[in-house]
């Protein structure tokens, strides 16, 4: 008979729990979800009561409830027949509670203790039948990569290491902290089982598993036997201490030193400690071939940042540009003749110079740049002594005397002393082992020092923002003869000797100009980031200047370190940024406080596991140097932290729970992602808004706290309320979400009870800054701020409603999955075209715009299809267009930097060198460009060929990609084919509510050619604006009210309707509002009127398109009448994302494209400073409503005076802005009616 047993008082951890699962099973597992199915406790139970359970009827690989049902209806049975007494929750089990699974794994590891005995699990062991061993492949939902790579077991405070190597001691001996004789044998005796043990793995493998970190492989590092190896560190920033932490993983000797077999080492080690790859956000080695091992590593994670190409930059570039100097050759020469005599030197002559060894002159070039350069330096300080001593040396010196003789050398030599300062400065704070923010900064001055020595200054800007080493080498953008930068000293010999070296000017020029285009090339190609990023890179981690930072760099970081996998976490990252930039209204930071302790602070705030907080702790995991025995000596002083902090847990087998609080919330630090899944399955995550009950006062605002010291009991949560900061247990099921506001809201408190008052105001302070909803009522005092929140709260939170309410961390901790699979490899275009010519593959097969085969849609224009990243980004910029009023992207990749226009009359598309030199052939797009007009494979299909072949129905096609599928609950829209460029007329326009006239200045500025614009406004000042602006262009109709069908017949047909009826009696804003069906409410019946007149009929051709627009803020009920009415669900579209304006407006209509992405482009000013004159300084970046602050013309996009008419106030030109559209949201949804009407080749502007 089995003993009953009771969970007692001692505690175990997850991950305890979890591992001695796995290792009675044989399996591993990584999660609780993955024993939901109860077949892991069906073999348990077989184990402790053999013959209990037949294994045989047990189902393994399912996900059905009924299956899994009976699964826990055999261990039941189970139970019976073993006479335990224990009941079974099979409703919440079977629904997969984990905190009901992770209390049963708890009581089943009590009862193993207690009934099993070694000599049964030996038995057990012996006679395992087939079907059991089969049973570390039948939970197929824990596999992972590593699952082959099982770790060994060690017992705590155990003195067997984990990976215990001679070379991994030799190192701990050497470079462990010594202080005596003894301390060397005394470090490996007392802390190898810390460094190479349980421990050491626990602790790297709990902090990495879910931290960016960064990887170091120094190579040729000497033991304490002589011998030499490599040393594999990790370093990473602690979010819990705040502190940059580094840890030995190994010390590697492959049997060969090949960049394959070290990376093999290094991926099989990473493996061994379960650290994913995909966390690896920096890596550093000073390798020799590190190009080779880097590109092994990037197989694997590609947006890893590599520092390998600082530490050897100076001497390698220092190397290439020498030896592109014309008298590279006969300078090295001069300089190891000279030395070869140097110990005849005189004492005077051997004092100025200095004494080493030239037998190998080209490696002191390549590996000790700045010996090389005082070399130089002090043979122009002692070339007159040289000229006199070699001069009365014999006949057999002549060579070298005509050497130092010559003009020409001289000046190369004065040219060098100058040119390779810059480069022995930067490899001289490498050695000193400076920052490596610093040092990339350092890099940023570098590249614009010789940018500036011999390009123009706007060629130099656009090198330096492009980045395309093709721009320096094209001789328009260098300065001309007498400019380019050669050291005073040349500049100085060439005034002294000009008539003897006017014939060598133009060889000089062009010889000094190959040094400095080499060197720049180099440099560029050794950096990891671009210019902008180098030189913002430390702005970003810097307290105090974080309102410095654009959110440009902050999106470019994120995709360089692999923050953001696609458009949507880009946006994303950036409105994080935003919220941290300037939810404190400026800088925080204490003065005798570091960076890091900075950050430890805000990203608790933040959360660690936003996309902004993934990029700060990526950041802060770049190295504090480089220089290979600092990093040593921090390694151990750690060690030496971590062995004091662990003595008493290294003595104690027994005790593995006696630690203090700090140690518990550690734990809970480093398994925060397992902590947040077992709250959240039971309601009411750490973090979470709350209404609870205050005794006395009913339900009160509140947020759920962490518990400090112990694991939840049951389903109470520890909640702190607003206002009074009371702390409170309570019962989960006696709280309520916060979004439930109307329900919980009390107007009695809230009129009577001062405290009340104040939670509200602060709890829907911190409910707006969740949801990015930002207020600006029309006085600064603090009640009207809180009507205006509370109307918000009342409308339910629109526009994000409660997801806006969550938590971010929490939300990132439920969305990021235990591991991370490695990213298939993407075939490169070529060897797509390669596949399709040679090979015979379908085009189908492969994305045309990147050439993966992940493919998810068809390539609407062309033959072949678009991958899900493509997709997206076809989708944001194919209706993007320039100021000349083509493509700003490629028609067939949506990118590209270089593109070729095509010229036939009112085509506006345009294709990169890269797709056609590909698709089409080597050298189309420069044959192409001497072809003026040149028609695109669109107008022409007949010139098409190899791989670049468009659609025959691409008109059609292209429309149906970019289809509302919001509007699919009604029938759909219809879809109208693209109109050949040769057949597009001008378009007809009748705007209703036009107010002043955003619709016409919008077109024009997209380049159509407007045959008629017809405006209904009744506002008598929006018509002298408009007037006034447009030249007379606009015809001004009569109220929308008296237009009938006869006017219509009369001044059309046309082809586009817009209009937006007032929202005052529409806005959830408005308290006295009265709705659709009154007040001005009732105009939307008069757009619709006119809708329904200009509809053309089904067998009509002709394009026809609408567009109307109203206010976000509306009742759920009139929302849905307006689409009843029109026949379509709306587009979400806020102005933020292109202005410093939040202006959320719903728009229906049937233009292409309208749900596609919106994003800013070059000219749209996205901050409130961009808006201001000079000498003013904005308080904030985002305007938070227009409604209500004097509004800014450049707010909304509109030309500078363009309100300036008739004398107008202040208030008046207010007025009539504030009823008006944002110009580049209006710009973005009628965009891709170019595809179907005339345009200027020119916008007009």
């Amino acid at each position: 008979m089995v003993v009953n047993v009771k969970i007692g008082d001692e505690k175990h951890n997850l991950s305890e729990l979890l591992d001695w699962l796995s290792d009675i099973l044989h399996t591993s597992f990584s999660q609780v979800e993955h024993t939901c199915s109860g077949a892991a406790f069906c073999q348990l139970m077989n184990i402790i009561h053999p013959g209990s359970v037949d294994i045989n009827k047990v189902k393994f690989t399912t996900k059905e409830t009924a299956d899994i049902l009976d699964n826990y209806r055999l261990l039941q049975e189970a139970f019976s027949k073993a006479q335990i007494k224990k009941e079974l929750e099979l409703k919440l089990l079977v629904t997969g509670d984990i905190l009901k699974t992770l209390d049963l794994l708890t009581w089943f590891k009590y009862l193993y203790d207690h009934n099993v005995s070694l000599k049964s699990s030996r038995e057990f062991e012996n006679c395992r039948s087939k079907k059991e061993e089969q049973s570390s492949r039948l939970y197929s939902t824990v596999q992972t990569k590593y699952q082959n790579q099982k770790m060994l077991n060690v017992k705590r405070g155990s003195h067997e290491s984990f990976f215990r190597s001679p070379a991994t001691m030799c190192f701990i001996k050497k470079y462990g902290s010594s202080t005596s004789p003894d301390a060397g044998s005394n470090f490996a005796s007392s802390k190898d089982s810390l460094v190479l043990g349980q421990k050491c793995q626990e602790d790297i493998t709990a902090f990495c598993s879910q931290t960016p970190y960064c990887l170091y492989l120094y190579h040729g590092v000497e033991l304490e036997d002589e011998n030499k190896a490599s040393v594999l560190l990790l370093g990473f920033f602690d979010k819990v201490t705040g502190e940059n932490k580094f840890r030995l993983l190994d010390v590697l000797h492959p049997e060969e030193e090949t960049a394959d077999a070290i990376c093999t080492c290094i991926v099989e080690m990473l493996k061994k400690f379960r650290i994913s790859l995909m966390n690896m956000a920096i890596f550093y080695s000073d390798f020799p071939d590190h190009e080779g091992l880097l590109s092994g590593l990037k197989l694997l994670k590609p947006e890893t940042v590599s520092l390998c190409g600082l530490t050897d930059m100076a001497g390698r570039v220092c190397h290439s540009g020498v030896e592109n100097m014309e008298f590279s050759g006969l300078i090295l020469n001069l300089i190891t003749e000279i030395y070869k005599h140097f110990p005849t030197f005189p004492d005077a002559l051997q004092t100025l110079l200095e004494d080493v060894d030239c037998s190998n002159f080209r490696n002191i070039l390549t590996f000790q740049c700045s010996l090389f350069w005082r070399i130089i330096q002090k043979m122009t300080l002692a070339w007159s002594d040289l000229e006199e001593y070699f001069g009365s040396l014999d006949a057999d010196e002549k060579g070298i005397c005509r050497l130092l003789s010559d003009p020409k050398i001289r000046l190369n030599v004065l040219f060098l002393s100058h040119a390779l300062q810059p480069l022995c400065d930067f490899q001289e704070n490498i050695d000193r082992g400076v920052s490596v923010t610093q040092l990339l900064q350092d890099a940023s001055q570098l590249v614009r020092f010789y940018t500036a020595s011999f390009l123009r200054p706007k060629a130099a800007e656009f090198f330096l923002r492009r980045g395309k080493t093709s721009l320096i080498q094209d001789p328009v953008g260098h300065l001309p003869r007498g400019e380019v930068e050669v050291g005073k000293q040349a500049a100085d010999f060439l005034l002294q000797r000009s008539e003897e070296l006017t014939d060598y000017l133009e060889t000089f020029q062009s010889s000094i100009i190959s040094f400095y285009t080499t060197v720049t090339v180099h440099i560029i190609e050794r950096l990891p980031f671009s210019d902008s990023i180098l030189r913002n890179l430390s702005l970003v981690l810097s307290p105090g200047k974080k309102l410095e930072v654009t959110g440009k760099i902050v999106q470019d970081l994120g995709v360089r370190f692999g923050v953001c996998s696609g458009p949507e976490n880009v946006s994303l990252l950036t409105d994080e940024f935003l919220e941290y930039q300037f939810i404190d209204g400026g800088d925080t930071h204490l003065a005798d406080q570091s960076t890091e302790q900075y950050w430890k602070t805000e990203l608790r705030i933040i959360g660690w596991k936003s996309s902004f907080g993934k990029l700060i702790v990526s950041l802060l995991a770049l190295p504090r140097t480089l220089k290979k025995e600092i990093i040593f000596e921090q390694v151990s002083h750690w060690y030496d932290d971590d062995a004091d902090d662990d003595d008493d847990e290294i003595t104690d087998d027994d005790d593995d729970y006696n630690c203090d609080a700090d140690d518990v919330t550690w734990n809970y630090a480093v398994n925060v992602c397992s902590f947040v899944f077992v709250l959240c399955f039971d309601g009411h995550a750490v973090g979470e808004m709350v209404w609870g009950p205050i005794e006395g006062f009913g339900l009160w605002p509140g947020l759920v706290q962490r518990w400090d010291s112990k694991r939840p009991c049951g389903s109470m949560r520890k909640v702190i309320f607003f206002g009074n900061r009371l702390l409170s247990e309570i019962q989960a099921d006696d709280l309520l979400p916060f979004f439930s506001f109307a329900k919980c809201f009390c107007s009695n408190s809230f009129a009577t009870v001062m405290a009340y008052k104040d939670a509200i105001f602060y709890s829907l302070q911190v409910a707006s800054r969740r949801s990015r909803m930002f207020f600006s009522p029309e006085t600064d005092s603090k009640d009207e701020l809180l009507r205006v929140m509370l109307d918000w709260a009342f409308g339910g939170f629109e526009p994000l409603g409660p997801e806006g309410l969550q938590p971010q961390s929490v939300c990132n901790g439920m969305q990021q999955a235990p591991e991370v699979t490695l990213c298939l490899l993407k075939c490169l275009t070529g060897q797509m075209v390669h596949e399709f010519l040679e090979n015979k593959r379908n085009i189908e097969e492969f994305c045309l715009s990147c050439g993966s085969m992940p493919v998810e849609i068809i390539h609407p224009l062309f033959e072949g299809r678009l991958c899900s990243n493509c997709k997206y980004n076809f989708k944001e910029t194919l209706y993007r267009y320039d100021e000349d009023g083509y493509q700003s992207y490629c028609t067939v990749c949506c990118s590209g930097m270089e593109v070729i226009l095509c010229g036939h009359d009112n085509c506006c598309r345009s294709y990169c060198v890269d797709c056609l030199d590909i698709l089409v052939g080597e050298g189309t797009f420069d044959r192409l460009k001497n072809v003026d007009p040149w028609t695109c494979y669109l107008c022409a299909p007949e010139s098409s060929s190899r791989a670049l072949k468009p659609r025959n129905d691409w008109r059609i096609r292209v429309q149906e990609f970019f289809a509302n599928n919001s509007a699919m609950e009604f029938e759909p829209h219809r879809v109208y084919p693209s109109i050949p460029a040769n057949q597009r007329r001008p378009i007809r326009v009748l705007s209703l509510f036009d107010g002043i006239a955003t619709g016409y200045l919008v077109l024009r500025d997209l380049g159509f050619k407007v045959e008629k614009y017809m405006a209904s406004e009744v506002d008598e000042e929006s018509i002298t604006i408009s007037m006034v602006n447009h030249d007379g262009k606009i015809t001004h109709v009569d109220d929308v009210k008296n237009i009938t069908k006869k006017h219509i017949d009369r001044w059309g047909p046309f082809d586009l309707l817009i209009g937006g009826s007032p929202c005052n009696d529409l806005s959830i804003v408005n308290p006295a509002r009265k709705g659709l069906f009154e007040g001005t409410g009732r105009l939307f019946f008069e757009y619709y009127r006119l809708l329904n007149v200009m509809k053309p009929k089904e067998d009509d051709p002709q394009p026809f398109f609408w567009l109307f627009e109203n206010v976000m803020f509306m009742e759920t009920q009139v929302k849905a009448d307006i689409c009843r009415f029109l026949e379509c669900n709306p587009v979400l579209v806020n102005a933020v994302k292109v202005s410093p304006a939040h202006r959320a407006r719903y728009f229906w209509g049937n233009i292409p494209g309208m749900n596609r992405p919106i994003i800013a482009s070059q000219n749209d000013k996205l901050t409130l400073q961009e808006c201001l004159e000079p000498g003013r300084t904005a308080k904030y970046e985002k305007v938070r409503t227009i409604t209500t602050r004097t509004n800014s013309l450049k707010i909304f996009g509109f030309p500078k005076h363009y309100t300036d008419v008739k004398n107008m106030g202040r208030l008046q030109r207010q007025r009539v802005l504030g009823k008006s559209w944002s110009v580049p949201v209006i710009r973005h949804l009628l965009a891709p009616l170019k595809d179907y009407f005339a345009c200027d080749e020119v916008p007009l502007k």
